[in-house]
């Protein structure tokens, strides 16, 4: 398979014109002045074959410094993703949108319901806009990966790259500014608090990102593309997936050992740009292909140190991406993803080579993380999907391979709409 990682490379260099050739939905919704009220809900659950890590091992991909909530895949059945949020229209301008939601999270079965969404929308000048404020807590615009849902995706991974440079959610406080849909093109700016990763809620922390695509609807064809810029700033920043004060450190039983988690911690800024295009093509009523892809690039600048007062000055760039062709027969979806992460890694000062080890910056090896997967995803009800995926892991140095089995639920609450019952028999 490696020319299809080969391939991947070389999307640094062409993809500008992947992204004419390559659906991404973004996932935000305006509600309609026709339907003022919705109440939308969604589960993904899933079974897997085997874990990517031990019981009482951590997952460190080499190379990164990872956080949020990039948990690895248990062996197991585990709730992937809930989430349940009512929208509504309080007039021809204003509008508010509320979400709970709850991710899988490690295990030790931390994860709890959290308020994803919670905020307020202005529009001007028509029911959609052209002009759209939003305040409050929100998902981010800038990449549709990041504002895609777990029941939504056609995988039930998500893509390494998000893992590594977003900690998979991301969930802030801010505010967007947007020009929506004009002509094809939106373009924005959001202002973040800093509680999503990679930033820090501190004095000098923060995140503020720009964005543009464009969006073309034919008979038959469907293309987007868009480019991004995000900027954070973070201070001690830790990984609160297994220290930083919210220890999740695993206790192995007697006869086992379970190494502890070395809190190391990032002070520094974070670039990150992007690139994302997608195409869909109807050939006839019963037959669709298409493909999606993705590419980001982050810089990082800073510090990482200890509590015993060492540290190191860290010079890094991380980039990493998929590509997701697919093919569609009536309720039938087959696709395949192709994805690769690339770390370079310099960090100089006394303490350099033990923080280097401690942080799992080191990769001495020059493993390139890669992941292939064979999803099929059949549309089984009306609200209610079924899906599998083989996949062979390579994000650490010692391959896995496993399988994926999951159920797909996603419904429109209010208001209701009856199904066609044609379509359960």
């Amino acid at each position: 398979m490696a020319y299809v990682f080969a391939g991947l490379y070389a999307m640094k260099i062409r993809f500008i014109f992947l992204l004419l050739l390559s659906p991404s939905a973004l996932a935000h919704y305006i509600p309609s002045l026709t339907q003022a009220t919705t109440v939308d809900a969604s589960l993904a659950v899933s079974w897997s074959s085997a874990s990517q890590v031990g019981d009482y091992d951590f997952w460190q991909i080499p190379g990164t410094l990872m956080g949020g909530d990039a948990w690895p895949t248990r062996k197991g059945v585990d709730i992937n993703e809930m989430n349940i949020g009512l929208s509504h229209r309080l007039d021809d301008n204003l509008f508010a949108v509320i979400k709970l939601g709850s991710h899988s999270a490690g295990t030790d079965s931390h994860g709890a319901v959290d308020l994803e969404h919670a905020y307020v929308g202005w529009v001007c000048c028509d029911e959609f806009g052209p002009w759209v404020v939003e305040a409050g807590k929100m998902s981010a615009l800038f990449s549709p990966a990041l504002g895609v849902h777990g029941a939504e995706r056609l995988s039930s991974d998500t893509p390494l790259v998000l893992d590594v440079l977003f900690g998979r959610h991301f969930h802030d406080q801010g505010i967007r500014f947007w020009l929506h849909e004009t002509g094809g093109f939106s373009v924005g700016a959001e202002l973040w608090k800093g509680q999503a990763f990679p930033a820090t809620d501190s004095e000098k922390g923060g995140a503020w990102d720009i964005f543009g695509r464009y969006q073309w609807q034919g008979q038959r064809l469907h293309l987007s593309a868009g480019a991004w810029l995000y900027s954070a700033t973070a201070e001690a920043r830790a990984d609160h997936r297994y220290g930083g004060g919210h220890q999740h450190n695993p206790v192995a039983p007697p006869g086992q050992a379970a190494a502890p988690f070395p809190d190391i911690r990032y002070s520094g800024d974070t670039n990150i740009g992007g690139l994302h295009g997608a195409f869909s093509y109807q050939l006839n009523q019963r037959w669709q292909l298409g493909m999606e892809a993705e590419w980001m690039q982050a810089k990082l600048d800073g510090i990482v140190h200890k509590n015993t007062g060492i540290q190191a000055q860290l010079d890094g760039t991380h980039s990493g991406g998929w590509l997701q062709p697919f093919i569609t027969r009536d309720k039938h979806t087959l696709a395949i993803r192709a994805e690769l992460l690339s770390m370079k890694n310099t960090l100089t000062g006394p303490a350099a080579p033990v923080l280097a080890a401690e942080s799992g910056l080191a990769n001495p090896l020059e493993h390139d993380p890669q992941r292939l997967s064979l999803i099929w995803r059949w549309q089984w009800r009306d609200h209610l999907a079924l899906r599998a995926q083989a996949v062979r892991d390579n994000s650490l140095v010692e391959r896995e391979h496993y399988l994926l089995l999951g159920v797909v639920w996603q419904q429109r609450l209010w208001p209701h709409v009856a199904a066609a019952r044609d379509h359960h028999h």
